[in-house]
């Protein structure tokens, strides 16, 4: 029978930095991936649409595959825990394609590009595995009441990971290497000085399709999830437009260097990095509705100024907008979901908010790409800007004293499947 999970406690700060040092090597990754792919590919083509779909951290395919990862992280039963074997198997085998990607880049020109895609694609979804349940191990661990805190120092790590490989005097094929070495090097860490709590799992399913179909059985039962899911839907489309273009949208309003275009997505990140203990502090006095709500609004905010800009000096003032509002969405995202779904399922929504990514980010890149090689790369922020007024809007919409009661119907369903 399946009983409540009892609340942990609060973790220590030891514990917290331990968790969030893995997030040190996968901001690495998502450097890689957001800001330095796009540039790298475009050595071997110029298509926009393929610039675009590969310079992303979610790819298709991951639409139906994460779910079932967070699925099987919710039930899976092991020495080492639920989420904890996902992350030993999934992030090594993701270093490892990374690190095969430089080498695929100097065989003939024939197939130089195919291989190349390839290993980006793999690496791509390699680390999707493995992040979902590492992402789940923090719900597990830790109290509602904490989860904002502890998501403040995970995403401060994760953002000097990406500030630290960008700012390496490197190549970009040297920049991917350290990156899968400090990827592995981070989660080693993490995994042996961060033992799961004992939690009750879910049941052990006998087949992948019966975990999909009582996971998503909760969807009818779980209204407030299911808004939220729609709220990172069209956040995802709306980060989707801009972050794998920004670095060329800089390059061609303003003519400058690849290296100075590279420092204003640095601009983001720092100034990300301040916002996030900001958002830290707000959030001890207000919900994790209201501080998404701030964070998303200050990003529609510089999507808006983004329509006009034309020099670096304004662009700089659009990504130190941009960065505050981005960390306080960072610090309240994740741990709003984590509020809406019984603890026992957590890894199993994590995986349809990588769905809601995996969808709309390729979805948005292609139209975005297909945009740009019809007119120019100012497109990309009304198309930011169109999908944060949608996910602004449904985010009204969330009520948190719904969430308990619908929680408690979905736990007496689970029993009784």
């Amino acid at each position: 029978m399946l009983v409540e999970n009892e609340e942990p406690s609060e973790i220590s700060l030891p514990t917290t930095l331990w968790y969030s040092l893995a997030n040190l090597g996968c901001g690495t990754f998502f450097a890689i991936n957001n800001a330095l792919i796009g540039p790298y590919l475009s050595k071997f083509t110029s298509n926009a649409i393929i610039l675009g779909l590969m310079s992303n951290s979610h790819s298709a395919e991951g639409a139906i595959i994460q779910p079932l990862i967070g699925g099987a992280s919710d039930r899976c039963q092991s020495r080492l825990g639920k989420r904890r074997p996902f992350m030993l198997v999934f992030f090594p085998l993701c270093a490892l394609f990374m690190i095969v990607t430089p080498a695929a880049a100097t065989i003939s020109a024939r197939f130089r590009l195919p291989l190349v895609i390839s290993c980006i694609f793999l690496f791509t979804l390699l680390f999707n595995m493995g992040f979902d349940p590492y992402q789940a191990l923090m719900p597990d661990i830790t109290p509602p009441k904490q989860r904002e805190k502890v998501t403040a120092v995970w995403t401060l790590f994760g953002l000097a990971g990406q500030i630290l490989i960008l700012f390496l005097p490197v190549s970009i094929n040297i920049a991917i290497v350290l990156s899968a070495v400090l990827l592995i090097l981070t989660v080693i860490a993490t995994l042996f000085k961060v033992n799961e709590k004992p939690t009750q799992s879910l049941p052990p399913s006998t087949s992948l399709g019966k975990t999909l179909r009582i996971s998503l059985q909760g969807l009818k039962l779980l209204k407030q999830a299911r808004m939220a899911l729609g709220i990172y839907f069209a956040a995802g489309l709306s980060i989707g437009a801009v972050l794998p273009f920004l670095t060329e949208f800089v390059i061609h309003i303003t003519h400058c260097s690849t290296s100075t275009a590279a420092q204003m997505f640095i601009m983001l990140m720092v100034f990300t990095a301040i916002g996030v203990p900001i958002a830290g502090k707000i959030s001890v006095k207000t919900s994790s509705v209201t501080l998404l709500m701030l964070g998303l609004g200050l990003i529609l905010l510089a999507a808006l100024a983004g329509l006009f800009v034309k020099t670096i000096h304004e662009i700089i003032f659009v990504m130190v907008l941009a960065g505050l509002g981005n960390g306080a969405q960072s610090v309240a995202s994740y741990p709003l979901i984590t509020k809406l779904v019984p603890e026992e399922e957590v890894g199993f929504y994590t995986g349809l908010q990588s769905t809601a990514a995996s969808i709309a980010q390729p979805l948005i890149v292609t139209l975005t790409g297909y945009l740009i090689n019809i007119g120019s790369y100012r497109v990309i922020f009304g198309v930011c800007s169109f999908g944060l007024l949608i996910a602004l809007l449904l985010l009204t919409r969330i009520r948190m004293s719904y969430a308990a009661d619908e929680i408690m119907l979905r736990r007496l369903e689970i029993e009784s499947a």
